[in-house]
């Protein structure tokens, strides 16, 4: 029987979905938003809606981009531009580290930033923690972007807990020598994944000369946020730059990358903007390349103005193409910390 519903199709209405198109909501980008269509403008194109314990998952197949993947209303990936993202997020640090064998992944759980770690033979263990296993059931059976036996990798270990937690258990201190995270927008349960204690315990957790890599959020966007974490790095870290890349179905276009490296216990700190590896595996990528690399640091005037301030303008060297050793280490104390207001002292 019918009883009422179209077919025994009718379901709830989902976050984000109205008309045959999915827009984002949210509130780190006022006054615009970003829309896709999905195939041929129907409810059938949603491949995959749930509420996990932590968030709202959503899958579909768009009009333009692929399959799409969206976390509480807010877009995270699609098929077409995921690789301008992803391959970025993960090379930028690991061709800036000689030989980097421990990698740390917090979020990630697409499994598409561990397909780009995985290319490099030097890493010998992979930590990926995420908090939500639907994540990584979303992947593995909707999204399929990366093989099944990806997650297998024997070099892999997954573990489902809170990134910011895992972080911060001294067990975890001098362990990695790359650690990557791929958060979400500082709203909700990752919020404390962009507080200034968060990314002490990802000093902590480095060994020497060890890479963080975390997203950075919009330029044209986040400005305020961008420059207070980057002034935070500079403070907890030896060495603070940012990276830039484009991804069309992100806010504006485009997305950020804070990488901070920990020094040998010296106070000196080598940038990251040159690469010290050359890919072995450059016909399997997309987007980088050594050129893209280097590209990547080359700043807009007013954001390298704006970010060398937030640094306590150590030589000038944020935005500038080319290897930078790091100045003084009398940074300029009481630099406003990230979201928190908090000075560290």
């Amino acid at each position: 029987g019918s009883n009422g519903t179209t077919n025994g199709k009718k379901k709830k209405k989902i976050r984000g979905i109205d008309n045959g198109w999915f827009t984002e909501t949210a509130t780190m980008w006022p006054g615009q938003k970003f829309s896709l269509a999905l195939k041929d403008f129907s409810n059938d194109s949603i491949l995959f809606h749930e509420q996990s314990e932590y968030q709202d998952i959503l899958v579909f197949q768009s009009s333009q981009y692929g399959k799409v993947f969206a976390i509480d209303g807010v877009l995270q990936l699609t098929e077409r531009d995921a690789f301008t993202y992803h391959e970025m997020m993960a090379h930028l640090p690991l061709f800036s580290h000689w030989n980097p064998e421990r990698v740390l992944i917090v979020g990630g759980g697409d499994g598409m930033l561990l397909q780009e770690v995985c290319r490099h033979k030097e890493v010998r263990h992979i930590t990926l923690v995420e908090i939500d296993p639907m994540v990584i059931y979303a992947s593995k059976n909707i999204l399929n972007f990366v093989s099944q036996d990806l997650y297998d990798d024997p070099r892999v270990e997954i573990v489902h807990a809170d990134g910011a937690e895992y972080i911060q258990d001294p067990s975890n201190h001098d362990k990695f020598d790359i650690i990557l995270a791929d958060t979400l927008d500082p709203l909700g349960p990752a919020e404390s994944l962009f507080e200034p204690e968060f990314y002490e315990a990802m000093h902590d957790a480095l060994r020497p000369n060890g890479v963080v890599c975390a997203q950075g959020e919009n330029m044209f966007m986040n400005l305020d946020l961008i420059r207070d974490l980057v002034a935070c790095c500079s403070e907890i870290f030896d060495h603070a730059e940012y990276a830039t890349t484009t991804v069309p179905s992100y806010p504006c276009g485009q997305i950020g990358f804070v990488l901070a490296r920990k020094g040998n216990g010296h106070g000196k700190a080598r940038g990251c903007s040159v690469p010290v590896r050359t890919p072995a595996f450059q016909d399997d990528l997309k987007w980088y390349n050594p050129q893209m690399h280097k590209a990547a640091f080359v700043l807009p005037q007013y954001i390298k103005v704006e970010l060398n301030s937030a640094a306590g303008n150590m030589n000038g060297r944020i935005g500038e193409l080319g290897d930078v050793d790091d100045g003084d280490d009398d940074e300029q104390e009481g630099d406003r910390c990230f979201l928190a207001g908090c000075t560290i002292q």
